[in-house]
């Protein structure tokens, strides 16, 4: 009896063993293992690699499933102002391992109060800056995370529409709740007014400002009397709370996909800009600001908000930037000398407190020239040729110069020194003039309010042919500008792209194509409140940007991206797939042509060109 228990245990064991061999072998079949492991074993004695299982993880992990994103968390960080930023880390699934594939801060949100702002409105828009990062720390990690859970960080385009679409359903819900609230009181104002007898309704005036449009009588502005209206700015977007955490997200993503596929970063954002990485990368040319100046400044000049050294196509950067920070630390002692015969710590606390957070100094300049002057002085104390060794850019930041009323007879001009305004008019032949006596001069940013656009094609027609006229506050953020139809009423040279708010990497890429196709020159530029992380620089280089604008020449959140490009181009250089820099390229924009008139028009202006009978 116990013999044929055993007979029959042994017989189980057997089919059971048998069953499980031919489950092992349709598993390993169905997942090719066997023809996979044959291949590999009769390929890599021919090989003879050194590291032979390295060989073989190798060789498998192109077999392994993607990378795909198993939790996405947020936290505080803090930039380089030492204001509260976002860190985002994308965790995913590697290997049947869970790994932190990227950790990024993002310097997503710039002031949109200048600094001239009251301190009670920089005090709330402080406010406001602090509840939108807080509630996008809680979006991310809340239904951003869950929305992204799964998905490849490779697949930056559909992840970037994951996280716009959800912004997109809170700004309609927010719409939606400042329309019932509109109507709840009009109607309850309505109610009132109607228990009120002999009452009515009246609007009430426009206040004087940037709310309404101004008029004047006279002057050069409006010739024979004729009133001029000024146009004035179009109101800022609203953004939602917490909508800064598409940029933060998108970047975080954007890294993760670059480890993901075991990538640098910039061939990662080239493969997402031209659909594959290509053979050759071009550097981007650094636009570093030596000087900040502007209404904020001491001293009476206000046209120029930055004066930056750029450097020459054609030449490695390793060669250029060097010269960059030479020109700055030379301005520095420059302004020290000018502050004491010789350098002592007065002298140093004067210029220790005079470099802004952008990293610039900040100087008491009483007419333009004075900035483009000292840093031509300082190349030429330096042996640096002008316009050869290193060239100049301004940002003129023109809405921030326009007075609507500034009193009661001067209205709607730019006021490029104190005291002294200007009509748009006016402005053209003062900067052209500057341009042709300060030919270094190669691009200058935003001349003018996008409001005053026949004056900045007429600029654009007398100085486009030597100098870029790039656009940054004129244009709407990439996810706007991608959908609208560029026409050739207003054009530039180029557009200043920033990662910032609710721009995103997709929105960015996509727009910088749709512009480029047109024309235009792309500008990378850096955030007011920026971070050590490199990825700027890499996105410059990955997207073939023309221009990286970065900042100052001091402070280590701006030296790190011009370290960064350095290092990128030599490796570049060591592998043969750095492309030559080429010479400036500036697109010629003229005046378009009058409109044809229509021909009912025609006849209209027929009848008032006739001569009339006495």
């Amino acid at each position: 009896m116990a013999t044929t228990e055993k007979t029959m245990a042994s017989v189980k064991e057997a089919r059971e063993l048998y069953e499980l061999k031919q489950k092992a072998a349709q598993f390993y079949a169905e997942n090719g293992v066997p023809a996979k492991m044959e291949d590999i074993l009769n390929s890599m004695f021919y090989d003879n690699p050194n590291d032979v299982y390295g060989h073989l993880a190798n060789y498998f992990q192109g077999f392994a499933q993607p990378a795909k994103i198993t939790s996405v968390q947020a936290r505080s960080a803090f930039d380089a102002k030492g204001q509260r930023t976002i860190l985002t880390d994308i965790f995913c699934s590697v290997n049947n391992k869970t790994k932190l594939l990227a950790s990024s801060v993002n310097s997503s949100v710039s002031p949109l109060l200048s600094e001239l702002a009251k301190p009670e409105e920089l005090d709330d828009e402080a406010k406001d800056r602090e509840a939108g990062l807080e509630a996008a720390i809680n979006i991310i990690n809340k239904e951003i995370a869950s929305r992204l859970q799964g998905l490849q960080p490779t697949a930056q385009a559909d992840i970037d529409k994951v996280i716009t679409g959800y912004i997109g359903e809170l700004k309609a819900a927010e719409d939606e709740r400042i329309a019932r609230e509109a109507e709840t009181q009009a109607n309850t104002e309505g109610s009132d007014n109607e228990k009120k007898p002999g009452s009515s309704i009246t609007k009430d005036k426009p206040k004087s400002g940037k709310s309404n449009a101004s008029s004047k009588k006279g002057g050069k502005g409006g010739k024979g009397g004729a009133p001029v209206v000024v146009v004035p700015d179009e109101p800022r977007e609203r953004m939602v709370a917490g909508s800064v955490c598409l940029s933060a997200t998108s970047q975080a993503v954007c890294q993760a996909g670059a480890a993901a596929d075991g990538n640098e970063v910039y061939e990662h954002v080239a493969a997402l800009r031209f659909g594959q990485a290509p053979q050759q990368y071009r550097m981007p040319l650094p636009m570093v600001t030596i000087f900040q100046s502007g209404r904020a400044a001491p001293g009476k000049s206000n046209c120029v908000k930055e004066y930056m050294l750029v450097s020459p196509p054609g030449k490695l950067l390793n060669e250029s930037v060097p010269k960059i920070f030479a020109v700055y630390n030379d301005v520095v002692k420059a302004i020290m000398g000018k502050n004491g015969s010789t350098p002592n710590k007065k002298a140093e606390k004067i210029v220790a407190r005079n470099v802004t957070d952008l990293g610039a100094l900040m100087v008491s300049f009483d007419r333009p020239e004075q900035g483009l002057d000292m840093i031509q002085e300082s190349m030429t104390r330096l042996g640096l040729t002008p316009g050869e060794d290193l060239y100049l850019g301004l940002n003129l930041a023109g809405h921030e110069i326009f007075d609507y009323i500034s009193s009661v007879d001067e209205k709607g001009k730019y006021e490029v020194v104190t005291g002294q305004q200007k009509a748009a008019d006016d402005v053209i032949d003062f900067w052209v003039d500057i341009i042709t006596r300060y030919p270094a001069i190669i691009a200058i940013i935003d001349p003018f309010r996008k409001q005053e656009g026949q004056q900045w094609m007429s600029l654009c027609e007398k100085i486009s042919e030597k100098c870029y006229i790039l656009g940054d506050n004129v244009w709407h953020r990439p996810g706007l500008l991608k959908d609208e139809e560029l026409t050739d009423t207003f054009r530039s040279s180029g557009n200043v792209y920033r990662l910032e708010q609710m721009n995103t990497i997709t929105n960015i890429l996509e727009c910088a194509k749709k512009t480029e196709e047109a024309g235009n020159e792309t500008v990378l530029s850096t955030n007011i409140g920026d971070t050590t992380d490199v990825f700027l620089a890499d996105m410059a280089v990955g997207m073939n940007a023309r221009f990286l604008k970065v900042g100052g020449a001091s402070r280590g959140e701006r030296v790190s991206k011009l370290n960064r490009l350095i290092s990128l181009e030599l490796a570049l250089q060591g592998c043969g797939t750095l492309a030559p820099g080429g010479d400036f390229s500036f697109p010629v924009i003229t005046l378009p042509p009058p409109p044809e008139p229509e021909e009912g028009d025609a006849e209209e202006a027929e009848v008032k060109d006739s001569p009339r009978k006495k």
